[in-house]
C-alpha cells in the first residue's frame, strides 16, 4: 500500500453554483506549516492567480477536531499553527471562471480539474509523494487521468506534486475508447454528445499519428497515454502533460472535413510534446518555481518546432496533401508577414515575454509581438531545409531532437541550454546552426524564409494586386467597429482608432455584407472617406488605401537543378 504525507480527498461541494471541496490530510511534526496554491501552469505561461477562486479556507487538527490557527500571508499562501502531526486544511475551489483547458471548470454535466489550480502544496516539501481520493461518484462515475491508481477504489498516487501538477483530472459520466500503438496504450476519451462511429474513426486516425511519431522519435517514452478532447462546448485549445494532453474543440465543426484536419493537427501538436518540451526541454522549463515566471528564450524552439511537426505528422500520415501542407506553411509565413512586427520584437523576445505580451494580448499586438509558434515553425523548417542541403540529406532536424533527448533528458536528466542545442546540432550534423540563424533570433529583423524554401524549388508567386483598406473589423450586434489596425499600411496621421464604429464607406451605410463588398471594390491608392463614431461622436475621416495581392501562394518549380531536386524528394517523401 502506497503512503504518503499528503492526502487530498477532493468532493463535489455544490455542481450547480460549481464549487469542489478539497480536504488535506497533512502528516507533519513541524509547529506550523506553510502552504501554497501555485499561481501558473506549466505550458501556459502567463500568472494566472488560481488562489482568486479558493474560498473557506479553514485548518482543524484531525486529533481533537480543534480547530488551528492560520493567517493568509500572501496572495497564494497560508500558514498555519500545528497541534499534533495531523492536520486536515480545508477549502472550496470555484470552478466557473473560464472554460479552458488550463482552469477548473464544473457543472452538472462534467468536471475538469486542472490540478495546479485546485491543490495545495507545502512550501519546502513539493518533492514529496501525493495521494489524492475522488469521492465524485454521486455525480461522475468515470474519472479520467494519468495518475496511478491505487488498489482503492478511486485512489490515486503521484510521486511529487509536479507529477500531480501535470496531471489533469477529467469526471464523467462517458466512456473511453482505447488503442495501441507502437507498446504504448492510448485512451481516447471525449466529452460531448459525439457519435461512438466517431469516436472509432478518431481513434483509428489518431493510431496512424502517434504510430508515426513514435517510429521518427526511436520509440515512447511511455507506456499509457491519455487524450482528453472536450467537445461539449465551441472552444479551442491544447495542453500538454507528460502522460497526457488536454484538448478543447467545437462540436459543431468536427464533420467539416477541414475543420476535422484541424482537429487532428490539435491533437498531433499536444501530442509530440511529449518528447519535445516535456522531455527535451530548453532548461528553464523545470524544475519549476509555481510562485513566480519561468522565463526562458528558447520557446522557440519548444513550441515552433512542434509548431512545424505537427502539420508534417500529418502529411506524412497522408492525412495532409503535398498541396495542402504547402498551404499550411505558407498560412504562417503570410500571417508573419501581415504586418511589421519582426522589426518590434525579436523571436528570443518572444519566448521570453511570453509572460506579459504573448498572453496578455491587446488590440495593437499583431503590429509589435512575434509569435514563437508561428516565427519559430518558420525557423525551424529553414533550419531543417539548411540542414537537408547542407549535409545532402544526410541529417534532419528530428536527429537533433533525439540527441537532446537522449544525452539530457535520459543521461543528465535536465534541460538543455541555448548553447546546448546548438553545440549538439553541430555535434550531430557538422554544420553551425547558430552562425547561420543567431541573428534571426536575437534581432528584431524580417526573416527571409524564400531563401531557405528555394533549397527545395518553393517560389514565392504574387499577383493582382488590390486595395488593403488598412484596418478589420468586427461585428457586434449588428454594427461594425474596428477589430484590429495594421500598423504598416496608413500613415500615423490617419485619425482611425481601435473599437470606431464604422458608419459609412465612401457615403454608403456599412454592414458587414456591405463592408466585405466595398473592399473588394477598392482601388490601390485610392482615397476613401470614412464616417465613423467615437464616443457618441460622429467623426470624418479620409484615408489612401494601401496595396497587397490578391492571390499569394508557393508553388514547386519544375525546372530546377538536380541537388534542388534531391533536397526537395527528401523533405517530401520522408514517409
Amino acid at each position: 500500500m502506497k503512503s504518503a504525507n499528503y492526502t487530498y480527498l477532493v468532493k463535489i461541494f455544490d455542481a450547480y453554483q460549481h464549487y469542489f471541496e478539497v480536504q488535506l490530510e497533512i502528516q507533519s511534526n513541524k509547529q506550523e506549516v506553510i502552504l501554497n496554491l501555485p499561481a501558473w501552469t506549466p505550458g501556459s505561461y502567463m500568472i494566472r492567480d488560481y488562489s482568486t477562486h479558493l474560498h473557506q479556507f479553514s485548518a482543524i487538527d484531525k486529533m481533537t477536531g480543534r480547530s488551528l490557527i492560520y493567517e493568509q500571508t500572501g496572495l497564494h499562501t497560508w500558514k498555519v499553527t500545528t497541534e499534533s502531526n495531523l492536520t486536515v486544511i480545508r477549502y472550496l475551489i470555484y470552478a466557473f471562471e473560464d472554460y479552458t483547458v488550463r482552469t477548473n471548470y464544473l457543472v452538472s454535466d462534467f468536471g475538469f480539474i486542472n490540478s495546479a489550480g485546485l491543490f495545495l502544496y507545502e512550501e519546502g516539501n513539493i518533492n514529496e509523494p501525493v495521494i489524492i481520493k475522488m469521492d465524485t461518484s454521486n455525480y461522475f462515475s468515470n474519472i479520467f487521468t494519468p495518475l496511478k491508481r491505487l488498489e482503492e477504489e478511486n485512489q490515486y498516487f503521484a510521486n511529487d506534486f509536479d507529477e500531480l501538477y501535470d496531471s489533469p483530472i477529467h469526471l464523467s459520466n462517458q466512456n473511453s475508447i482505447f488503442f495501441e500503438a507502437e507498446g504504448c496504450e492510448h485512451e481516447l476519451f471525449i466529452e460531448g454528445n459525439i457519435s461512438f462511429p466517431f469516436k472509432e474513426k478518431l481513434a483509428a486516425d489518431l493510431k496512424i499519428i502517434t504510430e508515426k511519431q513514435i517510429q521518427l522519435m526511436g520509440g515512447s517514452p511511455n507506456k499509457y497515454y491519455l487524450f482528453i478532447l472536450n467537445l461539449s462546448q465551441p472552444a479551442y485549445g491544447g495542453l500538454e502533460h507528460k502522460a497526457c494532453s488536454v484538448n478543447y474543440f467545437s462540436p459543431e465543426q468536427v464533420t467539416d472535413e477541414d475543420e476535422y484536419k484541424k482537429l487532428l493537427e490539435l491533437l498531433s501538436h499536444e501530442y509530440f510534446h511529449l518528447w519535445n518540451v516535456k522531455r527535451i526541454r530548453p532548461i528553464a522549463l523545470g524544475p519549476f518555481d509555481y510562485q513566480v515566471p519561468n522565463l526562458t528564450r528558447e520557446l522557440w524552439i519548444a513550441e515552433g518546432a512542434t509548431s512545424f511537426y505537427d502539420i508534417y505528422f500529418l502529411y506524412t500520415t497522408n492525412f495532409l496533401t503535398k498541396e495542402e501542407f504547402i498551404s499550411r506553411l505558407q498560412s504562417d509565413i503570410f500571417s508573419m508577414e501581415e504586418t511589421d512586427s519582426e522589426t518590434w520584437m525579436s523571436l528570443e523576445d518572444s519566448s521570453f515575454t511570453a509572460w506579459n505580451k504573448y498572453y496578455k494580448r491587446n488590440g495593437n499586438s499583431h503590429n509589435t509581438s512575434v509569435s514563437y509558434y508561428t516565427k519559430g515553425g518558420v525557423l525551424v523548417l529553414a533550419m531543417i531545409l539548411f540542414l537537408l542541403r547542407e549535409t545532402e540529406n544526410r541529417v534532419t532536424f528530428l536527429d537533433i531532437l533525439k540527441s537532446l533527448y537522449q544525452k539530457f533528458h535520459v543521461e543528465k536528466q535536465r534541460g538543455f541550454t541555448k548553447l546546448e542545442f546548438f553545440d549538439t546540432a553541430k555535434q550531430i550534423s557538422g554544420i553551425d546552426l547558430k552562425l547561420e540563424f543567431e541573428r534571426y533570433l536575437v534581432s528584431p529583423i524580417k526573416f527571409p524564409i524564400d531563401h531557405y524554401l528555394s533549397f527545395i524549388g518553393l517560389t514565392r508567386i504574387e499577383t493582382d494586386l488590390i486595395a488593403d483598406i488598412g484596418f478589420r473589423v468586427k461585428e457586434k450586434n449588428g454594427n461594425l467597429f474596428v477589430g484590429k489596425l495594421i500598423g504598416q499600411i496608413h500613415s500615423p496621421s490617419v485619425d482611425i482608432q481601435l473599437e470606431d464604429e464604422i458608419l459609412a464607406i465612401n457615403g454608403k451605410r456599412m454592414s458587414k455584407l456591405n463592408f466585405d463588398r466595398t473592399e473588394k471594390q477598392l482601388r490601390p491608392k485610392e482615397r476613401v472617406h470614412i464616417l465613423l463614431s467615437r464616443f457618441g461622436q460622429t467623426k470624418e475621416v479620409m484615408l489612401e488605401t494601401g496595396t497587397t495581392y490578391k492571390t499569394k501562394k508557393f508553388v514547386l518549380s519544375t525546372d530546377i537543378a538536380p541537388e534542388i531536386k534531391r533536397v526537395q524528394e527528401n523533405f517530401f517523401l520522408q514517409k
